[in-house]
């Protein structure tokens, strides 16, 4: 029978994870080999070598040294690849010649719970997804820290109604098994999710039963409540039983939520980004929603923020408790400094539950732990002082671990290392054994010290040294010029260049003593932490319920210190269609210099405000204000308001902007109706609905038509709070024609020729677009202004039929596009121009800014290219 090499316990550890990167440990390094050694030189930029070079069939080999570990997985794991760690045992097993290497841990997108690898503000969505008859079940778990949701979906509508939810939670990983894999359906679903890492998993739904009965450490399901969501159910235990799998080691889950669809507000993908709710548009945290309200002293409060801006609550109730917990703590400032003080600088107890549930926890992390469980006493009180439901709630039991910081903190140093086999973790006293053992190590030390001086003066050798290395342990060392002086009873041990190395019987005999008590004090130390540990382990379920009610006392405390910096003032909320806001603040523009509030109403007469004015007059942030103040009211927070009455949305649909999809093939015209398709197919009478432009991507009258007729359809049959900003004037014909419609228009105003916009809105349509005194304002040439005004007074003219309401229906269009020169052939001539358009000089300047690429243009190279066209408009102008 041939000897079992390593290579073949890689071939074995490969075949179980086929579809990991597998870093297998061979002594101070991991190694990678076969197409794994490729993956490795590419995406880590490791050397590519070879293993057995001089046979026929060299193994491709790289690797790297193990303190790198961390940063490698973090890298690779950025590819969306996943990695299986191979750990090599320290001790033969009996009868083994080989040291066994096993997989301890495999690291996937979704199943990650350290700070090194996902950053402290970041959390890791793991999704799930099943199938059970016509049932669709989600389960949404977060391994850092413990929790989860899970919900179904039934009815015609359930695929569409899961892809909302899953662009909602953007799932760093989504598992699901082999036959929804293979289903049509699912196919389509995940093509809106390209940065999520797809797995699957089998597991049947009696087995994920019993793990996520382990998970919850309950004796059943029953107060979930499960009884009618079966596929909820199974999707959770599938989620389970897979990081039970990853993780190597049993999940603990403090908490699953048996979600409603309707308990929060929906805010899709397109709306959190239009929104700018989490990061701006260029993808930055500084302007966005997230930022202008993070007031938050610790990381898990501030992924609770995040939690809590992407899911606004549905419930008046929930609602009106967070709203008087902030208002409770923004009254005084004595409270909100107690409070700031206690969170300030805690660590992040609810990823070092986390470790501690899965053992991985080093000693600093169980110093971190009984750290942050020594301020919790101090929130405990500020929240008591308020004598808020909600604040005294959430605090009531942070002081139930006192007794467990107090064994960490008698037990631990202050400053432990981080490796855990080397001693100097436990105080001086807490065991007796190694106090003696260390008091042998001190005197050890000093003997060698002593042995030194001793034969230095008898030796008569001032130049000899003790010394010690790991190589060979305790020795003597004498230079070339003094060898003939050393006795014979002196062991030669090793020759140096420039002498000689010894040992003598009496210093191995100490070495040995030595090494023997380091050895037994080191062991001792390494037991006594990890029973330690085992304590903390016992109490992890403890501690994440801790940190999740620590986090959400810290997202009110930042709610309310906001609300004292910037005077945001309490909403009301309530279950109507109003909306209703005095003195609105855009919540991140409103510290810009000159910033001006302004007024919106909805009600039962106000349900379309149709919005006109020029571009810079402020619609697009009128819009996104009042998306917004919503938002930030059914979250909890006060809002940037005077006044603030707010019917609870169920929804917010945005449709701004422009972008193509040119991977699907899509224009920004497509893509725009696909948008407003979508709204029209899932928006409900308690939906709030953005339309900043709809139509400008086609033909004038395609455009013009495709808008009225979007107006009329959610005004008529939808009836929900619509804000649509529109250059289509012929719309405002449509308020007293179309119930619910009202024209709004943002202000502008003539000083002394020059066109101020006042960026007010007010009732009543804007009668002029100003869109060609603004491109005057943009510096266009002034013949080309002058033939547009022309071109604008003739264009309106002839468009006089062209206007919504009054009963207007249009008759039967001719086939083709509309066109302006159709117009022009109606009126039998276009306008003549006052003069000749433009010179030759002005449009060859044109022509030159019309092919130059802007966009790859240096400031430098842009002010030069400027000045050269000034100089070609001077030289032009002088003939």
């Amino acid at each position: 029978m041939a000897k079992r090499t390593m290579m073949d316990q890689h071939a074995e550890l490969k075949a179980a994870h086929p579809d990991t990167v597998l870093f297998f440990r061979m002594g101070d390094f991991y190694e990678l080999f076969h197409d794994d050694a490729e993956v490795g030189a590419e995406a880590l930029g490791l050397t590519l070598t070879a293993r057995d070079k001089a046979s026929s069939t060299p193994i491709p080999m790289a690797g790297f040294p193990w303190h790198q570990l961390e940063e490698q997985l973090r890298i690779m794991l950025r590819t969306g690849r996943k990695v299986a760690v191979a750990e090599q045992e320290e001790e033969l097993r009996e009868g083994a010649k080989l040291l066994e290497r096993v997989v301890t841990r495999v690291y996937t997108p979704g199943s990650l719970y350290e700070e090194g690898l996902l950053g402290t503000e970041q959390a890791t969505v793991l999704a799930t997804v099943v199938q059970r008859s016509d049932t669709l079940g989600l389960a949404v778990l977060d391994a850092a820290s413990s929790s989860g949701q899970c919900m179904q979906f039934d009815g015609p509508d359930r695929w569409s109604r899961l892809h909302d939810e899953l662009l909602r939670w953007s799932p760093s990983e989504l598992v699901v098994r082999r036959t929804m894999a293979e289903a049509s359906a699912f196919g389509a679903l995940v093509g809106d999710l390209p940065q999520t890492v797809i797995s699957q998993h089998t597991c049947t739904p009696k087995r994920g039963k019993a793990g996520l009965i382990r998970a919850l450490g309950v004796a059943d399901l029953g107060h979930l409540d499960l009884d009618a969501s079966e596929a909820a159910l199974d999707a959770a235990g599938l989620g389970v039983d897979y990081l039970t799998t990853m993780l190597h080691t049993d999940v603990a889950l403090v908490d699953l939520d048996v979600a409603e669809e309707q308990a929060a507000m929906v805010l899709d993908r397109t709306t959190l980004r239009n929104l700018e709710v989490i990061s701006t548009l260029a993808g930055e945290h500084e302007g966005s929603l997230l930022a202008a309200v993070g007031r938050c002293r610790t990381a898990m409060g501030r992924r609770r923020l995040k939690a809590w801006l992407l899911r606004p609550l549905n419930d008046l109730s929930a609602i009106s408790a967070r709203h008087d917990a902030v208002a409770a703590l923004s009254r005084s400032s004595r409270r909100l400094e107690a409070l700031r003080v206690a969170l300030t600088g805690m660590r992040d107890l609810e990823r070092l539950a986390t470790l501690a549930g899965h053992g991985r926890a080093n000693a600093r992390d169980v110093v971190a732990t009984s750290v942050a469980l020594d301020r919790l006493p101090a929130v405990e009180r500020a929240c008591n002082d308020t004598e808020d439901p909600l604040l005294v709630h959430l605090a009531d039991g942070l002081s139930a671990l006192n007794d467990l910081a107090d064994r960490i903190g008698r037990t631990l140093v202050d400053a432990p290392p981080m490796t855990l086999r080397e001693g100097g973790l436990l105080r001086d006293g807490v065991d007796e054994e190694v106090d003696r053992l260390r008091a042998i190590t001190r005197e050890g030390t000093a003997w060698f010290q002593s042995y030194e001086a001793e034969l230095r003066t008898t030796l008569s050798i001032p130049s000899l040294k003790v010394r010690q290395n790991r190589q060979i342990g305790w020795f003597i060392e004498v230079t070339r010029t003094h060898l003939e002086k050393v006795p014979e009873h002196f062991t030669r041990k090793q020759q140096m260049t420039n002498g000689m190395r010894f040992v003598t019987e009496e210093l191995l005999e100490r070495d040995d003593a030595l090494l023997t008590a380091t050895t037994r004090v080191r062991g001792l130390e390494y037991d006594r932490f990890v029973e330690l540990r085992r304590a903390v382990a016992e109490h992890a379920r403890t501690l994440s319920n801790l940190a999740s009610r620590v986090a959400s006392i810290d997202v009110l405390h930042g709610f309310a210190v906001v609300a004292r910096e910037r005077r945001w003032n309490r909403p009301t909320v309530s279950v109507g269609g109003d909306l209703i806001l005095e003195g609105a603040r855009h919540p991140v523009l409103e510290q810009n210099p000159g910033y001006v509030p302004n007024d919106l109403r909805f009600d039962k007469k106000r349900r379309l405000l149709l919005i006109t004015g020029p571009n810079m007059g402020g619609k697009s942030t009128y819009l996104r204000t009042a998306a917004l103040v919503t938002l930030l009211a059914q979250a909890g927070s006060f809002t940037p308001c005077d006044r603030a009455r707010v019917g609870m949305v169920d929804r917010i649909f945005t449709r701004v902007g422009a972008s193509d999809d040119l991977l699907r093939g899509r224009s920004t015209f497509m893509m725009e109706m696909i948008e407003v398709a979508h709204i029209l197919r899932r928006a409900t009478p308690n939906s709030l609905v953005l339309l900043d432009e709809i139509g400008r991507g086609t033909s004038t009258f395609d455009g013009l038509s495709i808008a009225w007729a979007v107006s009329e359809d959610i005004a008529r049959r939808l009836g929900c709070r619509t804000l649509f900003a529109t250059h289509y004037h012929q719309l405002i014909g449509l308020e007293g024609d179309v119930p619910g419609v009202v024209n709004v228009s943002v202000g502008v105003a003539e000083v002394e020729g020059t066109l101020r916009f006042l960026h007010t809105v007010e009732d009543g349509p804007c009668d002029d677009s100003y869109g060609v005194r603004v491109a005057a304002l943009a510096g266009l040439p002034q013949p080309v202004i002058e033939r547009a005004g022309d071109l604008l007074q003739f264009l309106e003219q002839q468009a006089e039929g062209a206007k919504a309401g009054g009963g207007a229906q249009p008759g039967r269009r001719d086939q083709g596009q509309a066109s302006l020169m159709r117009y022009f052939a109606a009126a039998n001539s276009a306008p003549a121009p006052t003069q000749p358009s433009i010179t030759d000089t002005q449009a060859g300047v044109l022509n030159a800014i019309s092919s130059a690429d802007l966009d790859d243009m240096s400031p430098r190279q842009a002010a030069e290219f400027l000045a050269s066209l000034h100089d070609r408009l001077r030289r032009g102008a002088n003939g």
